[in-house]
């Protein structure tokens, strides 16, 4: 602490004379080393503390931190892979979402795939940080790589089941546990992947309608197909199709609905298609199917498709409305979210120890000056725009003694979001139905306000702003997400686009678009957009592409709103490469806090914001 590193150095030294398994002077060496600037050295001690005490969370992280820092990623995964045959504690496996996320593999590791797998399912972080590189580990398939190669190389003409399968037919690929887990989990998103299954899905359709022989039908096999009938339900059906293939899932469904009238028998296989193409809560009579005995993977379908939305039903009518909703914009927006609800998640990351609010501010921005929150115990919280839960379910797992107003334009969305609380039996979130600009006349007021990808989504976002500053008490807190002008300009240019070629934010022209984007000649300019997983599902696309009304921010006008408000600016939430990066840039800015400094960082990294501008301010006590 004083500063005194050679005499601290030889104690640390001494002391691991004297005791060699001492665990904790190792750590601290390693730390001391570290800051040091050597690097090496402190490897060496983190290492042995792991040796001699394999569960040590906090050497865990901070190799893999130092690791990460020296661009030797992929050792950095492999040590928490390690660290898991000998204690797979949920902090290592939060570590190794945070690893394995930003790699990409050129080798089939089995070892690996299995673990990705468990990610997936369990699951140990949300399953879409973990998309893109499962998509990569699946392609190293290589009766998958076969398969789409001959995609990519035909398309749009659709193969015959053997063109497309091959010799080994599509049991080889139905029979892939990590493709299976990620159709269940999350949004397939990549090109080359969504053709293959679009092509996939209708050889299911051939097979249940009777037009071709279907392949075994053993478990596995059954299986897969329900797999790919969830991921079509997850990404709301954005697969394109041909007119002959849609007319023969009408004769399916209409097949299926008069099997329900008559209460006679039907094969599995027909409601597997069926979902594939259409909600299966949209068929009448179909809940009497949830008294049938099914295989597993057939009635975790029904589960998605069936049981889940009429629980939604059932809870739509419970959520109260708190403000009338009347402004134009308002009620625009309010119409997409009731027709797209956004997102459909289906699983989060596991909750970790909660932290009270002045520790989880502290651990954010370990550098910022802020004061301190009360320690009252009770945290109120408002969460303006919650959408389908996903942002105050994270909230309240994170923060102690959380209690929450989550409100939101869209009841679609709200009863969603409920449902998913419900299922985690979380208690603390009051859920309601209000608008934003009117919530101030309830004279309720909030420590925290949170409002990510919202006010930018208004008439006025600015007037939006302060009307929650009104709600936020003196000292609060606030968290703001606004689309960054500089970020989103190839967002424009494809809005433009859109525009420009007439296409509606219908489910039909969305598809129509998505697959003009994807042609090579327009990918060229374009194919940023196809990097973002909000392109691969109806109400994601319709968000980011169609979306009825938008506004892009810059960091000069947020530094003037908040120079003219009072309000602190305490730092962002982003990606801590980025924000590496930019201590680099500007090392005088330890905090990471001056906005002037952020606007020529971003003129000079201009896809730095591509997720936002997500940042924390407070109010002035």
């Amino acid at each position: 602490q004083l500063g005194q590193y050679e005499a601290a150095e030889h104690c640390y030294g001494r002391a691991l004379q004297l005791d060699p398994h001492y665990a904790d002077a190792h750590y601290n060496l390693g730390t001391m080393l570290q800051s040091r600037g050597r690097q090496h050295e402190a490897e060496t001690c983190y290492r042995q503390v792991l040796i001699i005490k394999p569960g040590c969370v906090d050497a865990l992280q901070t190799l893999v931190s130092l690791l990460h820092v020296q661009g030797r990623s992929m050792l950095a995964l492999r040590t928490v892979m390690q660290a898991l045959q000998s204690n797979d504690s949920a902090a290592a496996q939060r570590l190794f979402v945070a690893c394995a996320k930003r790699l990409e593999f050129t080798q089939v590791d089995n070892d690996l795939r299995a673990a990705m797998v468990r990610a997936l399912t369990a699951p140990w972080g949300r399953p879409s940080e973990l998309a893109r590189t499962s998509i990569n580990l699946v392609k190293l398939n290589p009766d998958i790589a076969v398969c789409l190669t001959r995609v990519t190389d035909t398309w749009p003409l659709r193969l015959s089941r053997q063109k497309l399968f091959g010799t080994p037919g599509l049991t080889s690929v139905a029979t892939d546990p990590l493709l299976c887990a990620l159709l269940e989990a999350t949004p397939v998103c990549d090109v080359a992947m969504e053709r293959f299954l679009t092509q996939t899905r209708s050889h299911l359709l051939e097979a249940a309608a009777g037009t071709t022989d279907p392949e075994e039908n053993d478990a596995l096999m059954l299986r897969f197909y329900c797999a790919l009938a969830r991921q079509c339900f997850i990404n709301e059906y954005v697969f394109a199709y041909s007119d002959d293939e849609m007319q023969t899932a009408r004769d399916l469904k209409d097949s299926l609905t008069a099997a329900l009238d008559t209460k006679t028998p039907l094969p599995a296989l027909w409601l597997v298609a069926v979902a594939a193409y259409f909600p299966l809560h949209g068929v009448a009579q179909i809940s009497q199917l949830l008294d049938r005995r099914w295989p597993d993977a057939v009635t975790a379908l029904l589960l998605q498709q069936v049981h889940e939305p009429a629980a939604e039903r059932r809870l739509r009518a419970t959520i109260p409305q708190l403000t009338r909703i009347e402004d134009d914009v308002s009620l625009q927006v309010q119409t997409q979210y009731e027709e797209n609800p956004y997102p459909r998640w289906i699983k989060t990351a596991p909750a970790g120890d909660a932290k009270s609010l002045n520790d989880y501010l502290r651990q954010k921005f370990p550098h910022a000056r802020f004061t301190h929150a009360g320690q009252h115990g009770r945290v109120d919280i408002l969460i303006a725009g919650c959408g389908t839960g996903l942002h105050p379910i994270t909230t309240a797992q994170r923060i102690q003694d959380a209690h929450i107003l989550a409100v939101d334009l869209s009841l679609s969305s709200l009863s969603y979001a409920q449902r998913k609380a419900l299922e985690m039996g979380l208690t603390s979130i009051e859920f309601a139905q209000a608008d934003l600009l009117k919530l101030a006349t309830l004279g309720r007021t909030f420590e925290v306000i949170e409002s990510s990808g919202v006010l930018h989504h208004l008439a006025d976002p600015w007037r939006g702003w302060r009307a929650l500053l009104s709600m936020l008490r003196p000292g609060g807190f606030m968290k703001l997400g606004f689309y960054s002008e500089i970020a989103r300009r190839n967002i424009v240019r494809i809005l433009h686009y859109v525009a420009a070629q007439g296409f509606r934010s219908t489910p039909d022209d969305i598809r129509r678009c998505r697959q003009e984007l994807m042609k090579p000649d327009t990918h060229a300019d374009f194919g940023t957009t196809l990097i973002s997983p909000d392109f691969y599902s109806m109400s994601t696309c319709r968000d980011l592409l169609f979306h009825v009304h938008e506004h892009r921010m810059t960091l000069p006008a947020i530094k003037q709103f908040l120079d003219s408000n009072s309000l602190q600016f305490l730092g962002f939430e982003i990606e801590s490469a980025i924000l590496h990066t930019y201590q680099q840039r500007f090392p005088d800015d330890r905090a990471a806090t001056q906005l002037d400094q952020w606007q020529i960082f971003e003129q000079e990294n201009p896809d730095s914001f591509a997720n936002m501008y997500q940042f924390w301010i407070q109010k002035a006590e």
